[in-house]
């Protein structure tokens, strides 16, 4: 139906356009930068989720995410996968993720962080070494529950951002990227004890699962046949799609045509391009088997979604 497509869609960077992405308007809260979309050496922003927009996305992020987590919860896609993330769990993102941000309860507050790979740069905190942080690529589980004692250090830290971003003294960026690093570290330490001392067997079919997933979020525009992803996971085309279809109900096929779905979205809710232009995009070779391909996986029509989103 499809061939391979290299084309992306429009990319959210850090600027001022993106506070009216995220926040619904100005609000009374004066944490960070909730009230205005003014960007700290045009790279960072601190903010609550007052005011928060109740739907975001999805977007192709070009930014890294911390999310700290408060209180109730709400539904985070990355990629193919949905986290439910509790109070005093942290959530992390990077450069060239799909994400939204659904369904989130009358409690929900969470404080988070956004910074580009410019403003950390000048660190050693992520200079050919992010794979020393599991968190931060797509192999790795990027939500993290923390314990009482990590909870209040990185609450501490944020908060001492917090002080920085409002007292803008001298330096004040080099102070944010260690209070960030630090934030990475304990973090880092946190997966160390609770991830990577859990793990199951490599053949484990709860770990082939959640590997497939990763690998679709990162290759889908390159890779959307089965039994490439079942070479790469090494394991039979056979195998992968009995233990896909164990854990998820779903045909391996589907979960891919899922992830192209996502990105049909991201088009459609950011991009002025026709629904031909989308469909030709995305290498359909008619766009009545985009729409056709669309309505099947989502219940209407590219069109419907488009002008019910507006």
């Amino acid at each position: 139906m499809y061939k391979n497509v290299q084309t992306e869609i429009k990319k959210y960077t850090l600027n001022e356009t993106l506070h009216e992405l995220h926040k619904d308007k100005n609000d009374i809260s004066n944490f960070g930068m909730d009230n205005t979309n003014e960007l700290l050496d045009g790279g960072f922003g601190l903010y609550s989720t007052a005011n928060t927009k109740r739907s975001i996305g999805p977007i192709k992020t070009e930014y890294y995410r911390i999310a700290f987590i408060r209180s109730g919860t709400a539904d985070f896609s990355i990629g193919l996968e949905t986290f439910q993330p509790t109070p005093n769990n942290v959530l992390f993102g990077f450069p060239g993720q799909l994400f939204s941000l659904q369904n989130p309860t009358d409690d929900f507050f969470a404080l988070y962080i956004l910074f580009s790979e410019n403003f950390i740069a000048e660190t050693l905190l992520l200079k050919n070494n992010r794979n020393q942080y599991p968190f931060l690529t797509y192999s790795g589980v990027q939500c993290l529950p923390l314990n009482e004692e990590e909870t209040k250090e990185i609450e501490t830290l944020i908060y001492k951002i917090n002080d920085e971003v409002k007292s803008r003294k001298a330096n004040a960026n080099h102070a944010i990227q260690l209070y960030i690093q630090l934030i990475f570290i304990i973090s880092g330490r946190n997966y160390a004890r609770t991830v990577l001392s859990n793990q199951t067997p490599m053949d484990s079919g709860d770990q082939l699962f959640r590997r497939f997933l990763r690998m679709v979020s990162e290759h889908y525009l390159s890779v959307q046949k089965v039994g490439a992803y079942a070479e790469m996971l090494h394991v039979s085309a056979d195998h992968l799609n009995r233990t896909i279809k164990a854990y998820s109900d779903k045909t391996a096929h589907e979960l891919i045509d899922e992830m192209i779905g996502i990105e049909a979205k991201a088009y459609l809710l950011h991009s002025k391009l026709s629904i031909s232009e989308i469909a030709y995009r995305l290498n359909f070779s008619d766009p009545s088997h985009f729409n056709k391909f669309f309505k099947k996986l989502s219940g209407c029509t590219p069109l419907q979604y488009r002008n019910k989103s507006e």
